[in-house]
């Protein structure tokens, strides 16, 4: 028999199990520029580097979860192979 989920998550959404927010913050950081079309593994990625290096205003990379609205834009990158939500 399986368990029936009696918590509120901290954003106050019953079941815990069933929020959204709750569930894309668990999920692995990757990291993205502005101006990028992929998310990365890594910071050091060779391709995220290349990337950065080649826009003629690059943009700060930022580490997201993977569940983001950020990270969900954007596909994984074919170099660093991160995981894909």
């Amino acid at each position: 028999m399986n368990e029936v989920d009696m918590r509120t998550c901290k954003h106050e959404i019953f079941p815990a199990s069933s929020c959204m927010s709750c569930k894309a913050e668990s999920m692995p950081t990757v990291y993205v520029s502005g101006g990028g079309m992929s998310y990365h593994a890594r910071r050091d990625c060779t391709a995220l580097i290349d990337g950065q290096s080649k826009a003629a205003n690059p943009e700060e990379v930022k580490s997201v979860s993977l569940g983001s609205e950020i990270a969900q834009g954007k596909k994984p990158c074919k170099t660093c192979r991160p995981p894909v939500a």
